[in-house]
């Protein structure tokens, strides 16, 4: 069983409107990061990041001790430590990487934002819409950087599909893992397959789309798993563009010939489809197949950092990160929306 982190913040601390934030973001040559969570998507982050220039990692927490010190002999430093308080409290970290398991999310998020530290947020942001509501407000009032990595938008075959169809008329996303049941990620406290793999299929979507949803409908069960949440969702979501986005996220297993994540992208004119894990991509116009593209290497790894460097640059106060926390609400949002479509029926206006 996975215990949470957990980081004492009063209820005064958690209405922003209390709270008496620094608006104006520190600009800074090197951004020194504490990384919350070290397990397999920390690893990756603390690499991405010791090849990053602008970073200096200052301190790994993680609950499990072995793990915090591997991370901190991992990133050449002696800082490590069990309790996330400690990335907050210290004056040497101005920023956080958060890689926990989902249900930490939310708490930690808000006690980075608490202590005025910027935050890089593997998604989701939370669990429920309301609570990702008050995280998003929370930021804004702020005036600090959260960035979410939502990796599938750098991945090589999307960046393909939006040069070729900027604006689809029709968007297929299908996100399939093998079953979660002995893991973490299966669990309903942290979410189940919509919260691991749907909260980055979701915001695919609404990526690709270039436009605010308008309204979802969804259907689903259990499969691979006699009880908790869903392990297969199939949601339908309209825009206000027109746009028409199929998203399906399942349990129910991939094989080396079958990718885990596959996606088709249509407009009047054309089709561009992606597979190989987003690595892939092939388009269709005319009648005829008129490019392919195969990027070597794993996108998740090439989008660290793209996603990091952007988000250092944000901080510094040029541009936005590629992900920031209104796209991490928003998929949050219509997660809950595919939820109580399933149980309703209904088609559920956002």
């Amino acid at each position: 069983m996975i215990k949470r982190y957990v980081c004492s913040v009063s209820r005064a601390h958690r209405r922003h409107d209390r709270l008496e934030l620094v608006n104006q973001v520190s600009r800074v040559s090197t951004l020194r990061v504490a990384i919350i969570g070290y397990g397999a998507i920390g690893r990756l982050v603390g690499k991405a990041l010791q090849n990053n220039s602008p970073f200096t990692v200052t301190r790994v927490v993680d609950r499990n001790a072995e793990a915090a010190e591997a991370g901190a002999r991992d990133m050449n430093i002696s800082a490590w430590s069990q309790d996330p308080a400690d990335a907050f409290r210290f004056s040497d970290v101005d920023a956080v990487v958060i890689a926990t398991p989902h249900a930490d999310h939310a708490e930690l998020t808000t006690s980075a934002l608490y202590h005025r530290k910027h935050v890089f947020l593997q998604p989701p942001v939370a669990l429920r819409s309301p609570e990702a509501a008050r995280i998003l407000a929370m930021a804004r009032h702020s005036g600090l950087v959260v960035a979410m990595d939502y990796w599938a938008r750098a991945a090589p075959a999307i960046r393909f599909a939006r040069g070729k169809i900027p604006r689809p008329t029709f968007i297929q996303i299908e996100s399939i893992v093998d079953p979660l049941k002995k893991t973490w990620a299966g669990e309903a406290a942290h979410g189940g397959v919509l919260a691991y793999t749907g909260n980055h299929a979701l915001d695919l979507a609404c990526y690709l789309a270039a436009s605010k949803p308008i309204h979802v409908q969804a259907s689903g069960g259990r499969h691979t798993r006699r009880s908790g949440l869903a392990d297969t969702i199939s949601g339908a979501i309209r825009f206000a563009n027109g746009s028409l986005a199929r998203v399906i996220v399942g349990e129910f297993g991939h094989s080396q010939t079958f990718s885990s994540w596959r996606l088709l992208t249509a407009d009047a004119i054309g089709t561009v489809t992606a597979t190989d894990n987003l690595r892939k991509a092939s388009s269709f116009e005319n009648g005829r197949y008129t490019s392919t593209t195969k990027c070597e290497g794993l996108a998740r790894d090439d989008s660290f950092t793209r996603s990091l460097t952007a988000f250092a640059n944000a901080v510094a106060g040029n541009g936005r990160p590629l992900a920031d926390i209104t796209d991490g609400a928003r998929a949050v949002q219509l997660a809950d929306a595919m939820y109580e479509a399933l149980v309703s029926g209904n088609r559920i206006k956002l």
